[in-house]
């Protein structure tokens, strides 16, 4: 579900066929863009007339999978964006899209586009192909060359700045064993080679005795991956600083698609365990 009103609108415009071949995102939250963006391909690709966990294809798990040749995400590879990523990008789209309408491009953090990789992507955009369509996402956008922001479609996606804690609904008094288990939990996953089906027992179920609460425990461990992914510095989290981007924004997908299936499937610990394999996939 698209949270954002202003991608939302890029729906309509899609279908009244007023949609740029570029946008801008600048944003205060790069985690719930990202996640509105690909909210906002699956609509307009979508073969049928869309809505959400639908049954007649399975194109929203193939996007949710990364399986579409058609869609390439672009990460920093280590502080920059470099030339021979957006080289790449351009000989994959030398081929007509055929899974879905077009070929999609998304470039993170786009404001570590380094110098080469910024020109090499000017000459992207300044003569766009029909059905190519390109989303570039920062939180700071001063950084970016002017010729690239004049060649999009900018677009400002601002996300209310709740407490974490309002945000989870999580109680004073639960701040520390919530904190504390995440802390655990998340270290374990990225950091560790332990038993991940072993700490669903361990810290999450033993913990947390009812949907309710690992819901909660989800969405605070969203929210944590959230201000990390925006460099925004929690200290009880500064491990998170290490890890790669691309694995944290893979790892909140993954929470994000269990957030959806919880209150749904009836064997919590059997989706626990699913959890834990597709994170030993990262």
């Amino acid at each position: 579900m698209i949270v954002n009103e202003r991608i939302q609108k890029l729906v309509n415009q899609y279908h009244e066929n007023k949609f740029s071949h570029a946008f801008l995102f600048v944003t205060n939250d790069l985690g719930k863009t990202h996640q509105d963006i690909i909210s906002l391909i699956k609509e307009i690709s979508c073969p049928n007339k869309y809505k959400e966990n639908c049954e007649e294809c399975n194109l929203c798990y193939q996007i949710d999978s990364g399986v579409i040749p058609n869609i390439k995400e672009i990460y920093p590879d280590g502080q920059f964006i470099k030339k021979n990523q957006i080289l790449e990008l351009k000989e994959n789209f030398k081929t007509k899209p055929l899974y879905i309408a077009n070929n999609i491009y998304l470039i993170n953090q786009a404001e570590r586009l380094n110098a080469a990789a910024a020109n090499t992507m000017l000459k992207f955009l300044e003569e766009p192909e029909n059905n190519i369509i390109g989303f570039f996402i920062t939180n700071n956008k001063e950084t970016m060359l002017d010729t690239i922001k004049s060649r999009c479609q900018i677009i400002i996606t601002n996300y209310e700045d709740e407490n974490i804690l309002q945000k989870v609904g999580i109680e004073a008094e639960e701040q520390d064993l919530y904190q504390n288990i995440a802390k655990e939990y998340l270290e374990n996953n990225l950091t560790k080679s332990n038993d991940l089906i072993y700490l669903n027992k361990s810290l999450i179920l033993n913990n947390f005795d009812d949907r309710v609460k690992i819901t909660k425990f989800f969405n605070y461990l969203y929210l944590v991956l959230d201000k990390t992914i925006n460099n925004e510095i929690m200290e009880e989290f500064a491990f998170l600083k290490q890890i790669k981007l691309t694995k944290l924004l893979t790892l909140q997908k993954f929470i994000y698609k269990n957030l959806e299936t919880i209150p749904f499937n009836v064997n919590i610990e059997l989706l626990l365990d699913n959890f834990c394999l597709e994170m030993e996939e990262l």
